[in-house]
């Protein structure tokens, strides 16, 4: 057997353990288990640190509007709470509800990641006036 078929069957054992492992777990806890791995896998990723919110936001998307809400967000993203998230890649434009104040933020994303919870969003190119807002936004946030 080659090294690599070697590697293909421990991996199968791994997938097969975890996998029985998981189905002995209640659904909360199957629910707790995936934010936990998440967590882990896009903590990785992350380039500045998010905030913890719930700030309104309205995105359009193929001629449709959406409303939801941002439940974490940095300068370089968010996580937008959606019941039926884009899917990995598309692209959209958003308008961010700034607190107390009339005016919105307008900036373009992209799904970096999806789930059953929502979707993580990158931002796109940031012009230094929209950075300042998303700094200031970021610094009222307690």
């Amino acid at each position: 057997m080659s090294l690599s078929g070697i590697k293909f069957r421990k991996y199968n054992i791994y997938i097969t353990k975890l996998f029985n492992l998981i189905l002995t777990l209640n659904s909360e806890e199957q629910r707790f288990l995936l934010k936990k791995i998440e967590k882990l896998i896009l903590k990785e990723k992350r380039t500045s640190a998010r905030k913890a919110c719930r700030i309104p936001v309205k995105y359009y998307y193929n001629d449709c509007i959406f409303n939801n809400f941002i439940v974490n967000i940095s300068l370089n993203g968010c996580f937008i709470e959606a019941p039926k998230p884009l899917s990995v890649g598309e692209k959209f434009l958003m308008d961010i509800q700034l607190d107390g104040d009339a005016e919105s933020i307008r900036i373009k994303g992209e799904v970096a990641h999806a789930s059953r919870m929502g979707m993580g969003i990158e931002f796109g190119k940031v012009s230094s006036n929209l950075l300042e807002k998303l700094g200031y936004l970021l610094y009222k946030i307690i």
